[in-house]
């Protein structure tokens, strides 16, 4: 049985043995990504919110471990992955949060698309709740579980790429990424994945040094 609140595993020609191939066929794909640039929309529901908070931007991919989103909603907002730390910039805060990155992205779901990665050996593999028609989403479960996130819920393209992301969380909350416009690129300039603080900017490191 699954957990609590979840939909059972669907059998025969939609069962988990599928899913498990699909898997394979996604893990290909994403592996064989050097670089991609795409808008996205980020999406956080929670019981806490009145309503979704809905951000946009623009995603900036460089395998391995470098990543930029650049929101223009909040304007200015930033969350960089430099290789060797994360970077998230709270323009209204004036704030800046940084992590190491193995200790930030083994417990992020947004890991799965900066490095390489193994999803049938990293997560038990099976199928999410989705429409009667259209692609249904793969649930990712951590074999290790993790602090930050549940399961994640994995929407792919005809290509295998990503095309939405959801993170869920113990208590329910969720994020989702959705991307678009997606484009694959064999480099990017590495002034992107740069983070340098404006002046008078409080930075709080995060996590183990």
């Amino acid at each position: 049985m699954g957990r609590a609140g979840e939909p059972p595993a669907p059998t025969g020609a939609g069962g988990p043995a599928d899913a498990v191939a699909e898997a394979r066929r996604v893990e290909g794909a994403l592996n064989g990504v050097k670089g991609l640039i795409a808008s996205f929309t980020q999406t956080v529901e929670s019981a806490g919110l009145p309503r979704p908070q809905i951000e946009k931007g623009t995603v900036y991919l460089l395998r391995p471990g470098r990543m930029r989103f650049e929101y223009d909603v909040p304007k200015g907002k930033l969350a960089i992955a430099d290789g060797r730390k994360t970077y998230l910039y709270l323009p209204e805060e004036r704030q800046v949060l940084v992590a190491p990155l193995d200790a930030r992205s083994a417990g992020s779901g947004v890991s799965i698309l900066l490095q390489r990665i193994d999803l049938v050996a990293t997560f038990t593999v099976g199928w999410g709740p989705g429409p009667e028609r259209g692609p249904r989403p793969l649930m990712l479960s951590p074999r290790s579980p993790q602090p930050e996130y549940e399961y994640l819920l994995l929407t792919t393209g005809p290509d295998r790429l990503v095309k939405s992301l959801t993170i869920v969380e113990p208590l329910g909350s969720r994020v989702t990424y959705r991307l678009e416009r997606a484009r694959q690129v064999d480099s990017l300039p590495d002034e992107l994945f740069e983070f340098n603080p404006p002046a008078g900017i409080e930075v709080q490191e995060v996590g183990p040094s």
